[in-house]
């Protein structure tokens, strides 16, 4: 003979609604009802192992029980000690398997069985059992077990920044000669994190992330835009010349030696720092060609079609038959890097933020 072991408490439902009001099944309308989030399998919240079990609730609602009205967070932990204490048939055997004292495991059913508003077992003389209604929720409680430790297991995954998704945004002389010996690195430890790169110049770089279309970009003239703007590197900007012209023999040239030259440019969308140096000029000089790309420039130049102001970053690595002369005063630009919001990029986002203030620490200027 079984004996029924009373409820810990009144169920959720009277002891939450008003006095008087009258009880009435939670219809299982299609998505409607606010009462619960969505009639679905899926965790819709996880936080700090609370759960909002909008699951439990259809299985508790479709077997005709009551429903308290809007979503409920419940403890895992009590349905982990349910689920082992009557595993073991016994509150004392699973309190020292999960590491509860047994006043706090009977708190904990006590609680469950006040949360779903109606008792969940029953002693026998061998220990304790499930009742009818224990036993309904059994597998669903079992299933929202295995998805929670799922759930646990992929969020330390995202936490630990294993896996995700980066877009990066740079200038091209950025994505040739910087983030090839940063990629490496980075997916030597990150092996399962996609990167998506888009090289272009300012103007394009400046409305996606505007766009929020890329999640950090690294380029120059960043500092007056509405992100976070972190300064990595002042790449000096050096006049380049065909071989055989006149000032390729100089140790340096004055800015305003140039006023009378032929230039090549970039865009001025593209690239902003050579025309900002340009407008220090008394006048502004001719500009004879214009060019999307600084490999575009170096050919032209190359060949003789008119002299131009490129960054050394691109001039150190390039290979060609132009001659780079320092400018004077010296010019520079600042490479940065660009996010919309430091604290708020996703974990792999800031650990690859992390391997490129690393990559360019060691390059030995900041």
């Amino acid at each position: 003979m079984t004996k029924r072991i009373p409820s810990f408490g009144r169920g959720f439902y009277e002891k939450s609604a008003p006095k008087g009001a009258k009880r009435e099944p939670l219809e299982m309308s299609a998505g409607k009802d606010e009462n619960l989030l969505a009639f679905s399998p899926m965790l819709r919240y996880h936080k700090n192992s609370y759960l909002r079990m909008s699951s439990l609730y259809e299985r508790i609602c479709g077997s005709g029980m009551t429903c308290p009205p809007g979503g409920r967070y419940m403890n895992i932990k009590k349905y982990e000690a349910f689920v082992r204490a009557v595993e073991l048939g016994s509150l004392s055997k699973a309190a020292e398997e999960l590491g509860y004292t047994q006043s706090g495991i009977s708190h904990m059913m006590q609680s469950l069985e006040e949360e779903v508003g109606f008792p969940l077992m029953t002693r026998t003389s061998s220990g304790i059992m499930p009742n009818t209604e224990g036993e309904m929720l059994l597998p669903t409680i079992r299933h929202l077990l295995s998805t929670n430790e799922s759930l646990e297991q992929y969020i330390s995954k995202i936490k630990g920044a294993d896996t995700g998704r980066i877009r990066i945004a740079a200038f091209p002389s950025v994505a040739t000669y910087w983030l090839p010996d940063i990629l490496r690195e980075f997916q030597q430890d990150y092996p399962h994190v996609e990167i998506q790169i888009k090289e272009d110049g300012c103007d394009v770089i400046d409305t996606m992330m505007e766009n929020r279309e890329a999640d950090l970009c690294i380029y120059a003239g960043g500092e007056d835009h509405n992100f976070e703007w972190i300064p990595l590197y002042r790449d000096q900007l050096l006049a380049i010349f065909p071989k055989d012209h006149p000032l390729a023999k100089k140790a340096e040239i004055p800015l305003d030696a140039l006023m009378a030259e032929q230039f090549i440019l970039p865009l001025a969308s593209y690239d902003h720092e050579v025309h900002h140096i340009l407008k220090k000029l008394p006048q502004y000089p001719h500009i004879r060609f214009t060019a999307c790309t600084d490999y575009a420039i170096i050919s032209m130049v190359t060949v003789g079609l008119g002299v131009s102001i490129l960054p050394e970053l691109l001039l150190r690595h390039y290979k060609n038959d132009t001659v780079a002369v320092p400018l004077a005063p010296a010019q520079y630009r600042m490479l940065g890097m660009g996010v919309p919001q430091a604290r708020m990029a996703s974990p792999v986002t800031q650990n690859f933020m992390r391997y490129v203030k690393d990559y360019v620490a060691r390059l030995g200027q900041k």
